[in-house]
């Protein structure tokens, strides 16, 4: 083990939180009454990428998120509570109800309104860290995104801005394979997302399964940029276990075999973790088990929270809306 065990247990917990809040909402989507009308897209299998990136910010520093932004929202600090609300369109939502799923945020967090629209978060993230290079700070911006994001223009964009600024902005494409049910493979004809960018800015292919190499990959790359050194591109190689929209898994939606899913699911970021824990010491099997019971009281308080909370009123309709 790389990492000392107590740590790695704090950060199985916060992907454990992560992969059951999106189970839940699997669970509760399209149960009978329905009360749930937001799109959604879960972030099951990704949850390493997120918690041990945010693991390494600060409050100052700022994430933008994306369409799948429930792991980054939680994972930075985002409040479960609203979050689960806003899902229900509650008036005590972190949007007040207007934004859904994919637009969630919580800037006493430092959680920025996610961006629904393809890459659209990116040249958001590199305006604000110029924004912050005017000001004389090194807070980070953390931009995530995925590899079919990559290959948006606005992304070479940015990238190229910010490294000819040095603006303080770290580059984390979430490599899951799959740019809504296209394969990598039918799309790119270079191995990994960080080749069209090797000769702009540093880049690094890492293991976006493995909490420990993410965690230290990105204390690393964040170190440098809040040293002045500009920005950094991280690729982290996971695999999303759900269907890009809805509650599926893309095996029925034929989209991908149950062979490919099964290895992927062996690889699943959350079990590793819990594995490496129970070899290391048999206390941590207890441990998981209490917290098992204590975080799914948390989850049943939040959906009890979004259920009861009133509904945003008519005469409240145009309020908090801009764009």
């Amino acid at each position: 083990m790389r990492m000392e065990s107590d740590k790695l247990y704090e950060l199985y917990k916060k992907m454990r939180r992560i992969a059951c809040v999106e189970d839940v909402i699997a669970d509760k989507y399209y149960e009978k009454n329905r009360k749930m009308h937001t799109p959604i897209h879960l972030y099951n299998g990704q949850e390493a990428v997120a918690v041990g990136v945010c693991e390494n910010l600060d409050r100052e520093d700022i994430v933008f998120s994306n369409h799948r932004c429930h792991g980054h929202y939680l994972a930075k600090g985002g409040n479960l509570k609203k979050m689960v609300a806003e899902l229900y369109s509650k008036n005590t939502g972190c949007c007040k109800g207007k934004g859904g799923s994919m637009h969630l945020c919580d800037m006493e967090a430092g959680v920025a309104p996610a961006s629904a629209i393809v890459a659209g978060n990116v040249s958001i993230a590199t305006g604000y860290a110029m924004g912050n290079k005017l000001k004389g700070n090194y807070n980070v911006s953390c931009v995530f995104f995925g590899d079919g994001a990559s290959e948006e223009g606005s992304v070479y964009e940015s990238i190229c801005f910010a490294r000819l600024k040095k603006l303080p902005i770290l580059f984390v494409c979430e490599n899951n394979r799959y740019a809504i049910n296209t394969p990598l493979e039918e799309r790119e004809p270079l191995n990994t997302i960080s080749e069209k960018f090797s000769n702009i800015l540093p880049v690094s292919v890492l293991d976006g399964n493995d909490i420990e190499v993410v965690t230290g990959s990105a204390k690393e790359a964040v170190a440098q940029i809040r040293n002045g050194k500009g920005p950094i591109f991280l690729e982290y190689i996971t695999y999303r276990t759900r269907a890009h929209h809805n509650i599926g898994d893309g095996v029925n939606e034929k989209i991908r075999t149950q062979e490919e899913w099964n290895m992927w699911k062996e690889k699943d970021p959350v079990e590793l973790a819990r594995k490496s824990l129970i070899r290391h010491s048999r206390k941590y099997v207890r441990l998981i088990d209490l917290y098992e019971e204590e975080l799914m009281k948390e989850i049943e308080e939040a959906f009890a929270f979004a259920e009861e909370s009133p509904f945003p009123k008519k005469e409240e309709m145009w309020e908090d809306i801009w764009g």
